[in-house]
């Protein structure tokens, strides 16, 4: 994937802050500015060095033939690291003659303190810098999400066949990971939930040996993930008939997913939608049993910015992804959550989730 975008709005941002080089190691990161394809993965292996008039990539041997390969026809040089990682970062960039090293925020406080200590010059910290460039997606992102959403959108219709008295949380939420690796994904976004019954009233249920039984919500949070990635998406079945209790809550949770995503535009705080999905909710007798935020971005991980909750200030963008996620959660009877991906366009939401969200009665 082409970075050079990435990097010209990564070093307008260095300017701003009056920074002569940003240390990334957050894999995620890495991998985002660099554009390297089938290189990273979840280790902490790399550093990656930006300034106004470099790219540098430092890895180890493990990575460095594969690196090397992505970084043909890109403004990146990669540098096999013989010795510790960051002494030899720090070493490099003190002989340039650098004044300012900036790291992420989110780098463990050993390694900062490791690091501010053998730079031994003036260290800043840069709060989501990266993280923030990622939340406006690029065309080809968009791309990788769609598909993602689509292969989502068919293991929902296979599982659907699997939803039947007998049948245990744990060999539904087994066979929704195979199906998704089958089919090409390139594995979960994150833990299926597969909950049942009165353990559909958690809202990150862990998936557990229960039979599910005639008369019970069966909730499915789930994902795939295609070209690194992620989907995310949650509907809520009944086996068998449903009851007016249950038709009334799914009728909330329907009607504020709806109004959420009406809201969703350019401009408009996050806040500002989860207020409007969430008076829906109120509006029914059940805001008490919403107690988390409406939803969260997604990209190359199933949570990332912009938030969609009571404290996100944040105005939404146009190439935003995000998850319209209202839910109620009765304690002992069981709960309602509709997840729908959607992207920020300029004149509203799109929403990315092809499965049907009216109630199924299996």
């Amino acid at each position: 994937m082409l970075c050079d975008g990435r990097l010209s709005t990564l070093r307008s941002k260095l300017r701003d802050a009056q920074v002569d080089a940003f240390l990334v190691t957050h894999p995620v990161n890495v991998a985002y500015i660099t554009g390297f394809e089938g290189v990273f993965d979840s280790e902490d292996a790399h550093a990656a060095v930006v300034s106004s008039d470099a790219a540098v990539l430092y890895t180890d041997s493990r990575y460095f033939d594969s690196a090397l390969r992505a970084s043909e026809g890109t403004p990146w040089q990669v540098v096999l690291a013989k010795r510790d990682l960051f002494v030899t970062v720090c070493e490099d960039l003190a002989q340039e003659g650098r004044s300012v090293l900036a790291l992420e925020t989110s780098v463990p406080y050993g390694r900062f303190k490791f690091i501010s200590e053998q730079w031994g010059g003036n260290v800043a910290a840069l709060d989501q810098l990266v993280e923030r460039i990622r939340k406006v997606k690029e065309a080809d992102e968009l791309r990788r999400i769609l598909a993602a959403q689509q292969l989502t959108d068919r293991t929902f219709d296979h599982i659907l066949d699997w939803l039947r008295p007998g049948v245990t949380e744990l060999e539904i939420a087994l066979e929704l990971e195979f199906f998704m690796r089958r089919e090409g994904s390139e594995g979960v976004a994150f833990p299926p939930i597969v909950a049942s019954g009165p353990n559909s009233a958690f809202p990150h249920a862990r998936v557990t040996v229960r039979e599910l039984t005639q008369g019970d919500f069966v909730k499915l949070d789930f994902g795939a993930v295609v070209e690194g990635y992620c989907a995310d998406m949650t509907r809520t079945v009944v086996l068998g008939a449903a009851s007016e209790r249950q038709r009334e809550i799914y009728r909330a949770v329907l009607d504020a997913n709806l109004a959420g995503i009406a809201a969703i535009a350019p401009g408009v705080p996050g806040r500002s939608v989860d207020r409007v999905a969430r008076s829906v909710i109120e509006d029914r007798g059940f805001g008490d049993r919403f107690g988390h935020g409406l939803g969260h971005g997604v990209g190359m991980q199933v949570h990332e910015l912009p938030s969609m909750g009571p404290r996100g200030s944040e105005s939404l963008l146009v190439g935003n992804v995000v998850t319209v996620e209202p839910g109620v959660y009765i304690p002992g009877f069981g709960g309602v959550r509709i997840e729908d991906l959607v992207v920020v366009e300029e004149h509203g939401a799109r929403v990315l989730t092809g499965s049907a969200k009216e109630l199924l009665e299996l």
